[in-house]
């Protein structure tokens, strides 16, 4: 069986399915919903940068856009985080990792983006937040450090040097 191109995939997505690949195999969500995009929304207003003199961050960041990690690791985080600015191209967006991801947990998704956490670490991305908006919780992932839980509201500082502040969802 061979992979879908990219532009199989963006015909995919103009029908309301989400396709990834990760580890050769396609993966298919809905469409996330209101709550979902809301969640998204607020990070994507609140984050902030706090560098120190030695970690200058422009803390660019993007939505749902392909980004191939890895051969075989094409993926649309909710949020990828970049310190310069990322090219722009009509396809995926490769040669280039972002240094954070956050990913917003869908109901009947969960796994998947749990899954993809250590796919995101082993392909040079400093940070991944699980953000878990119905149970007020995220979870914060990096090389460095073990797996720590945090309950929302939240304020973390990304080894980027990003600021990303959490709210309870309807705060």
């Amino acid at each position: 069986m061979s992979l879908p191109s990219y532009q199989e995939i963006q015909r995919l997505a103009y029908q309301g399915v989400r396709l990834e690949i990760t580890g050769g195999m396609p993966t298919w969500e809905a469409l996330p919903g209101a709550l979902h995009q809301g969640v998204v929304d607020d990070i994507r207003q609140s984050l902030t940068r706090h560098n120190a003199p030695t970690k200058p961050c422009g803390c660019y960041h993007i939505a749902a856009t392909y980004i191939e990690f890895a051969p075989n690791l094409l993926r649309r985080p909710d949020i990828a985080l970049f310190c310069s600015k990322p090219p722009r191209p009509d396809g995926a967006i490769t040669g280039l990792i972002p240094e954070a991801v956050i990913e917003v947990l869908s109901l009947g998704y969960e796994q998947k983006d749990r899954d993809a956490v250590a796919l995101y670490l082993a392909a040079g991305v400093q940070d991944v937040l699980l953000v878990d908006p119905r149970h007020a919780t995220v979870e914060w992932h990096c090389l460095a450090v073990a797996r720590r839980l945090y309950d929302l509201p939240a304020t973390l500082q990304l080894q980027m040097g990003c600021c990303v502040p959490l709210e309870r969802v309807g705060e």
